[in-house]
This record gives structure tokens, sequence and C-alpha cells, in this order.
């Protein structure tokens, strides 16, 4: 039987989760692939390190330049994470003329530009499903299964850290503190969850969406990026009083005169926002993921599924494994283009950005501020949709007005806020959260 020969560097949790499918599932992948695939090495940090899998020490390394120097390695597969040393092994692994598989969403969200173009003059390919939400196989379906088709619109749920932390917070009523040291006891947090409770890595997971969707170059700090930490119990509250589900929302669609077009503007941002209860996104719970496309012929798609972890990683990139083999067999590198680019497509000014809004005032009970708000939100045009007060629990205290306006410019909201926060009968700094129709 044929057989393509792999190196893995990194043998974390992804990297067990890899070798472990490759074992237990080497039966199907060899009737699937008509080839079998041979782990020649793999390439760790540190070789005395008890694995999830037991692995034969003859294929450990500790220099991965030894996966781009063996000549029976056609695929190496990047597990190590980060920027550095991971962006120096796929850039050698390349130049080499090996073809890569990598679940990095932040090395490419970086570096793609650089690491796409050498491996389009070397004639070979990087493939990358785990990179975005897991083993959900949303990469692969942008790439083939809509190619047909012209996206519209892209809103996910991509990170699930946070989306375990907000469930609870809306099903349990507890402070975003309580379901983040819960997260964390549990494993579905890191110990610094920074990148996650931040936006970040959901913002880096939307540039390569966007790029894929609308061949637009973002880099993750061009995404107008806000985490979950502002979040009160409140506000899940709110959100039920009014109809709605609160979800850390990445976005990215097409925007402005040119949003039919294959060019034109194109929004992308990650934020808490308040989603309609019907919504096929709004009964996403714990830390799964799920991303709704909208495109142009098909209409609405929703991918599904567990977005980390040994498993659900390794089985996404066990998969791509098995694509670069096929396409290796076959003697049709590049079969899938790689992403596209272009210099018509440009982000939106986060300031145009049309939604509408929830606004949580905290004023001074006195005659006339309803009135004053509404007079300042009047005059940026903003119009009103619903108001709610809630009663002061003790005299003199300051009182929550809640407003949910309809569509407004981000610019004019913000500028309303500013003049409204400096009223001598605002108590505290007002909060938001946008609201999507999806």
């Amino acid at each position: 039987m044929r057989e393509v020969g792999i190196g893995i560097a990194g043998f974390g949790t992804v990297g067990g989760g890899v070798i472990s499918i490759l074992r237990s599932h080497a039966r199907e992948i060899e009737a699937r692939l008509g080839a079998r695939i041979v782990v020649r090495r793999v390439a760790v940090r540190d070789p005395e390190k008890e694995r999830m899998v037991d692995l034969d020490r003859s294929l450990l390394t500790t220099r991965y330049q030894d996966l781009v120097a063996d000549p029976t390695v056609q695929v190496v597969v990047e597990l190590v994470g980060g920027t550095t040393e991971a962006r120096s092994l796929v850039l050698a692994a390349l130049a080499a003329g090996k073809h890569v598989v990598t679940a990095n969403k932040a090395l490419l969200a970086f570096h793609g530009e650089e690491i796409f173009r050498l491996a389009e003059e070397k004639g070979v390919d990087v493939y990358y499903e785990g990179a975005v939400a897991g083993g959900v196989p949303v990469i692969r379906t942008l790439r083939e299964a809509l190619a047909s088709d012209r996206i519209q619109a892209i809103h996910g749920i991509v990170n699930g850290t946070t989306n375990y932390i907000l469930t609870s917070m809306a099903e349990k009523g507890e402070p975003l503190a309580t379901a983040l040291a819960e997260a964390q006891r549990l494993g579905y947090a890191e110990a610094d969850p920074t990148l996650d409770v931040s936006g970040g890595d959901a913002a880096q997971k939307l540039c390569l969406l966007a790029q894929l969707a609308f061949g637009a170059r973002v880099a993750p700090q061009d995404v107008l990026t806000e985490g979950i930490m502002g979040l009160l119990p409140e506000d899940f509250a709110w959100a039920k009083e009014f109809g709605y589900a609160l979800k850390l929302l990445a976005v990215a669609r097409r925007s402005g005169p040119n949003g039919g077009d294959a060019g034109g503007l194109i929004e992308a941002r990650v934020h808490p926002a308040f989603i309609p209860r019907d919504s096929m996104l709004a009964g996403v719970r714990g830390a799964m993921n799920a991303v709704l496309l909208h495109s142009e012929a098909l209409g609405p798609t929703l991918l599904f599924g567990q977005g980390a972890g040994a498993m659900p990683t390794g089985s996404a990139v066990v998969a791509d494994i098995i694509d670069l083999s096929r396409n290796l067999l076959s003697g049709s590198p590049g079969r899938v283009p790689l992403p596209p680019a272009t210099s018509t497509v440009r982000l939106r000014s986060h300031a145009e950005i049309r939604t509408a809004y929830y606004l949580c005032f905290s004023v001074k009970d006195t005659p006339g501020v309803l009135a004053r708000i509404a007079a300042t939100l009047a005059g940026r045009g903003i119009s009103i949709a619903a108001v709610q007060q809630r009663e002061h629990e003790e005299e003199g205290a300051p009182v929550a007005l809640v407003i949910v306006t309809h569509q407004a410019r981000e610019a004019d909201l913000k500028a309303a806020i500013r003049e409204i926060d400096a009223y001598e009968t605002t108590a505290a700094p007002t909060r938001l959260i946008r609201i999507e129709q999806v």
C-alpha cells in the first residue's frame, strides 16, 4: 500500500488527539484514502514528559528542523502554537517544498499573507481547518462547499470559553467572576484567560473567515474588538425581558452601497451582542461553537459543534492531512487554491457601522432626566424603540434607565453617550450592547 509520511511538531493536547485518531481510525482512513498515513517524526520540547498516548521514542526529536530535513516527511503538521517558532517552522517547511497542516489561528491571522505567498511560489498546500471552531468544518465549507456562492455575512460564536461563561451567567444568574472561575476549574478556560475574554481569540479567527469569504486582508488589530468583562448579570435579565439572548459574536459582512458586489466594503467586529431569542445562534450553549453563514444562493447555513479539545480539533487536523494526502497521491497540489486576497475589498470604518443598541444609563432620580436623554439622542438622529426603568432600592440611590434604540450610526451613538455621561444627573458611565438581527 502507498504511504504518505508526516512529521508532527508539538505533542500536546491536539498533537495527542491527532496521533490517537490516526491510530484508532487507521483502517477507515486507509480505506477512504487508498494509502497509509505514517508518522515519521514527532518534535517535542521535552521527550521525558508523559503523553496522553504512547509513542515509539525513536520517532521523537527535540529539533523541529529534523521534520524539514527528513526526506520521508511530505507533510509537516504544526501544532506548537504561538507565532515565533511556529512561523519559522512553517516557512522552512514550505521553502523545502513540504505541505503544511496547522491549527494555529494566530500564526495565520498575523503572518498568513507571507505564508500563503511562499506556499504559492513553491507549489505546495497549506490547510488549516482546525484553526477556527475546532472540529466544525467551516473552513472546508467556505473553500469548497460554497465555492459557487457569494457569502454576504458571517455571524459566529467561535470561542467556547466565553460562550460557556455567558451561558452560566444567563442560566444561573452568576456574576462573571464566578462563571469564569468555574470555567477554569472545568478546564474550559486557561489560567490566564485574557485572549478569550478580551475577544482577541475570536478576532483572530474572524480574520481567517473574512479572507475566505470576502477576499479581505484584515489584521486582528483592525477588527473592532470588545470583550465580555464589562457584562453584568442584569444585562442578561434585560436581554430576557426584551426577547434576546446575549452572546459574544464575531461578525463579518458586506456593507455599504457596493454590499452586493464582489468588492466593496466589509465590516469586521467582535463584541457582546443581543440576538433574537429564536435565532439559530441563541440556543448555542456551554463551550460549543457555531457559525451562521448567509450566502446569496443558499441563504442561511448553520455549522455547529465542539470548538476545542484534543479529539474535535484533532479530527479537523487529520481531515486536513487526508485531503493533502489525496492531493499528493493524485499529483494535484493546489487543487483547492489558497485563500484569495484582493485590494478591492476594504474594511468599513467602525464609526460608520449601523446597528440597534441597548443602552443602560445610571441616573439620578430627578424630574426631566428621561426627556433630556431622549432629546440628546434625537439631536444625533437616534430614535428610541423601547424604554424601561427600575425603581431604586434605597432613597437617593441612582436608578437604572434602559433604552433600546432603532438602528443608528456608531459615531452618532458614541457622541450622544459622551454628551449624556457629562450631565450632572448621570451617576456612572453608560453601558452599551449592540443588537444583531441574526
